[in-house]
This record gives C-alpha cells, sequence and structure tokens, in this order.
C-alpha cells in the first residue's frame, strides 16, 4: 500500500502534467482532448487533496497520542475519529480521541474489575 504523501505527489504531479496536456490542446484546437485532460486534472487535484487531508489528520492523530503519552489531557480532534465522521457519530475506530475510544472503554472496564476485585 503506497504511502499518503507519495500519492499526495504523484496526484499533484500527474495533474500539473494533464494541465500542461490540456493547455497544448488548447493551442492546436483539440478541444475534446482538451477537456478530458481538464476532467483528468479535477480528478487527480481532488486526489492531492484528499490524499492532504489524510495527512494532516495522521499527523493531529500523532501529536495528540505524543501529548497523551506525556501524561497531558488534550482535548478531542475534532472528528474525534474518521469512522465517526463517516457513519454520524454511530461508531468510533480505535484510534478515536474522544470519550468512545476503544482503548478508554477497555481502560474503563479495567478498573471496575479492579475495584470489584
Amino acid at each position: 500500500m503506497p504511502s499518503p504523501r507519495r500519492t499526495l505527489h504523484a496526484a499533484v504531479a500527474g495533474a500539473v502534467l494533464l494541465a500542461a496536456a490540456a493547455a497544448n490542446a488548447l493551442a492546436h484546437g483539440l478541444y475534446i482532448p482538451a477537456a478530458c485532460f481538464g476532467l483528468g486534472v479535477l480528478i487527480l487535484t481532488e486526489a492531492a487533496l484528499r490524499e492532504h487531508r489524510r495527512l494532516r489528520r495522521r499527523r493531529l492523530e500523532a501529536e495528540w497520542v505524543r501529548r497523551r503519552a506525556l501524561g497531558e489531557h488534550p482535548a478531542p480532534l475534532n472528528p474525534c475519529c474518521l469512522l465517526a465522521q463517516a457513519s454520524h457519530g454511530e461508531a468510533h475506530s480505535a484510534t478515536c480521541t474522544g470519550e468512545h475510544s476503544l482503548a478508554r472503554f477497555l481502560d474503563h472496564i479495567e478498573q471496575q474489575h479492579r475495584e470489584d476485585v
């Protein structure tokens, strides 16, 4: 599985090349290929933006985990996890930064078990 950074760079490079091809096609009066190249530019630009958002989220999650490991109590990210955003808050991923985190749930269960023993 390619890394998001590699995918981001490939999408940007492809969008630039297709934009140059579209400009060249327009200069030679080839309007249909220019429109197809333009569509390709839009698709690759959207892919690059998606990968940029994914990289940004990974960095934010890594910083949040680092701060938790240092003993700080950072506020949950918004959205708390990408699964919660996709499921409209009905499900949460194992890396959730909110109160519905699987790790927090398991810690709570362990704490209750220790208190009962």
